[in-house]
Formats: structure tokens, C-alpha cells, sequence
């Protein structure tokens, strides 16, 4: 018995204009076809094609016993695409070839006549991930929205966190009849609605470079405690974050931690707790100064905005105000497996923090004591900062 062939068809907008040749060919090979309603309504012109759910493409395929079957996805096999986990399902049952088509982020790019080799793209239907980070660290965003994050709600997050100034162009279902492109601010466009599934290029010109470490000399600090870049280099280090992290900046200061954070984790969060509202202030200065629009201030106690907040990855405290046990217990509520790191330029604190996270799987505890060389006419003299622990622990490896 000859082995079954499983084709995965891209078929870009859905629009029979739209389909490749090498698309169209295959199609007229297969003995049956499997796509989802909007798909087979879209193309019933050039094929009968029955009708499944997403999450059965694979399932009513495999239930089909003619040779060759054919599954219709949207836009391109290779580029956020369902095609990979029908690939894994289906190579068991036969052969499985890719046919590749265009994708939305193409076709708007070619409305406007620009490139998208530096473009940063990301998929934002039905995924988690930060638009903020993105547009914060890269001149050229083009994102797939939809579900949660339609491009309504994502222009509103891109105005509400000081972006509303920034050029967007939003794609309507690129390709088809009802075709509708938009370009203003993020802030007038969030004022419209679009359909669920919209591509959005963003450009900022003034994105920051994430590869750079923060230096104290671009910080406005004012009378606020801050913690120094070399131990604000060894904590992040430390604390190994990923790009799609959320982080607390606890007893956030002036932000310096979180700024250093924020380009770390450049498709995740910053929230920066603090409960001085001259801090709250720098912060938002420094956010804006420096481009991490991925960083959220907020202000109070931390023990009762970390109930308000997504759940955490990791958390760097530099400021409890006596707070420290309550603060510790509610982040491995939210979080069983934290990583956190507890600053302390005091024998009171540092004990505080040992014993707070006494019962952590993974402990360690190190001491940064820099001293900075300054030019004084012809001779160089030095000075030296503040000793500061840095106390790490991680709850469950």
C-alpha cells in the first residue's frame, strides 16, 4: 500500500488570487481538502473542501482515507503558522510536504513599497508578549494581533505608556475585498476598531539599543537612592533573565534596575514598585529619557500592588520598608519557582533578607565593593563606592 501524502497548503489571504501557482497545482492533486470555515467559504470557488476547527485539522485529516489530502492554513507554513504542529501529528501517518504562501506582514509591507529584512516581527494572535519591548527596542515592529491583543487594545497600550506620538499602519484582512489600511498615531488609531485578525507596522526612530548596559551618567537621580552600575550588572547577570520575562523592581528607586531590566527582557515586562512619589517621578523620566517603554511605575507598598500585578519570573528587591517577609511569601504565591535577588548596604538587612529566603532551594550571597578612578589634573585618584550585598535565591530549580 502506497504511503499517504499529507500536503500543508499556505494560502496566504484565503483569496483564490492570492494563492501561489505551485498552491493552485497541488490542489488539483489532492483527493480531499481540510481547512478551517473562513478558509473553505473564501476558496469554494476553486475546490470543495470540508470543514473543521483548528485544533481537528489533523484529527479529520487523518480520519480521511483517500491518498493524497490536502489541509489549507492561512498565510505562509513556515512563519507563525499552525503548520509545524500539524506536521508533528501527521508524519506518523504518511509523507508531509510543505507548500509555502504569502503572509499578511508581506502584503502590508509591499502597500507601502518598504523592506522587512530589519524588521522585528511578532505574533501577538492569541500569544503572550510585549509590544511595548518590542517598539521600545526596535526602529521597525511588524505584529500579527488578534484575540486578547487586537490592534485597538495594543494602540491603547502604546499610548498609555507615553508611545502615542509614534506612526502606525494597520492592515484590515489584507489581500481581500474588504481590504482596509490605516496610518495616523497610536494614539488616534486607538480610538478605531479593527478586524480580529490585523498586522500593524510601527515605526520608532528613536528606539533604544538593548545591547547596551545602563550607565549611571544617563540616569537622573535627584536625592533617590540608586543602586550602582556595577552592582546593578552583577544582579542582572545574576538573576538570568529571559527576553520574555516579567519582572517586579521592588523599592524601584530611580529606576536604574529596572531601565538595566528592561533591555534584558525586550518581549517581556518591567512593573517597578515604589511608594515615594518623587521616585515614581524619576522614573517615569528615566523610562522616557532612555526608551524602555517596557517599564510600568507603580505606586504604593509593594505587599499590596504585587496582588495587581501578572505573575513574576524573577524580582530584584532593593527596598522592603520592613516588609520583607510578607513581600517574599506573596511572590512565591504568585510563583513557586521565583528568582529573586534582595540588595542590602546594612548587617540588619542582609540578615533580613538570609532569613527571608531561608527556606529557598538555591541560595547565594555576594558583596560588590567598587572603586572608580577619576582624572584630577594630571593624576588619577580613586573612589570608592558603597560596599552592597547582593543576596540571591531561587525557590524551586
Amino acid at each position: 500500500m502506497k504511503k499517504r501524502v499529507f500536503s500543508i497548503i499556505g494560502a496566504g489571504s484565503g483569496q483564490p488570487d492570492g494563492l501561489t501557482r505551485e498552491a493552485l497545482d497541488t490542489i488539483k492533486l489532492c483527493d480531499a481538502l481540510v481547512s478551517t470555515e473562513r478558509l473553505a467559504k473564501d476558496l469554494s470557488s476553486i475546490a470543495k473542501i470540508k470543514i473543521c476547527d483548528t485544533a481537528n485539522l489533523a484529527k479529520t485529516a487523518i480520519a480521511i482515507k483517500e491518498q493524497n489530502i490536502g489541509i489549507l492554513v492561512s498565510g505562509d507554513t513556515g512563519f507563525f503558522s499552525v503548520a509545524s504542529s500539524l506536521n508533528d501529528k501527521l508524519k506518523e501517518h504518511g509523507k508531509v510536504k510543505m507548500i509555502c504562501g504569502l503572509n499578511s506582514m508581506q502584503m502590508l509591507c509591499s502597500k507601502f513599497g518598504i523592506s522587512y529584512q530589519d524588521a522585528f516581527w511578532l505574533s501577538l494572535h492569541g500569544r503572550k508578549g510585549s509590544l511595548l519591548g518590542a517598539v521600545s527596542y526596535n526602529k521597525k515592529v511588524i505584529a500579527l494581533t488578534g484575540g486578547e491583543q487586537n490592534a485597538q487594545k495594543l494602540c491603547q497600550t502604546l499610548s498609555a505608556a507615553g508611545l502615542g506620538d509614534i506612526i502606525v499602519s494597520i492592515g484590515e484582512n489584507i489581500g481581500s475585498k474588504s481590504e482596509r489600511i490605516l496610518t495616523d498615531t497610536a494614539a488616534n488609531l486607538s480610538q478605531q476598531t479593527f478586524a480580529d485578525l490585523s498586522v500593524m507596522l510601527i515605526l520608532n526612530p528613536n528606539a533604544a539599543n538593548r545591547n547596551l548596559s545602563v550607565l549611571d551618567a544617563e540616569i537622573e537621580r535627584a536625592n533617590v537612592p540608586m543602586t550602582k552600575q556595577e552592582a546593578r550588572w552583577t544582579a542582572i547577570k545574576m538573576l538570568n533573565l529571559n527576553p520574555s520575562d516579567i519582572v517586579y523592581d521592588i523599592g524601584a528607586g530611580t529606576g536604574s534596575i529596572s531601565l538595566e531590566m528592561a533591555r534584558k527582557v525586550y518581549n517581556g515586562m518591567v512593573y517597578a514598585v515604589e511608594r515615594k512619589k518623587e521616585a515614581i517621578e524619576l522614573i517615569e523620566k528615566n523610562r522616557k529619557n532612555l526608551g524602555s517603554f517596557n517599564i510600568l511605575p507603580f505606586e504604593g507598598q509593594a505587599a499590596s500592588i504585587i496582588d495587581k500585578l501578572p505573575v513574576p519570573d524573577a524580582a530584584f528587591i532593593g527596598g522592603s520598608e520592613g516588609e520583607m517577609k510578607q513581600i517574599i511569601k506573596k511572590l512565591l504565591n504568585k510563583n513557586p519557582k521565583i528568582k529573586v535577588i534582595i540588595s542590602a548596604v546594612s548587617l540588619e538587612t542582609l540578615l533580613e533578607a538570609k532569613n527571608a529566603i531561608k527556606s529557598f532551594e538555591e541560595q547565594n550571597i555576594i558583596q560588590i565593593h567598587s572603586i572608580r578612578g577619576h582624572r584630577i589634573n594630571d593624576t588619577t585618584e580613586f573612589a570608592s563606592n558603597n560596599p552592597i550585598y547582593l543576596i540571591y535565591g531561587r525557590a524551586k530549580v
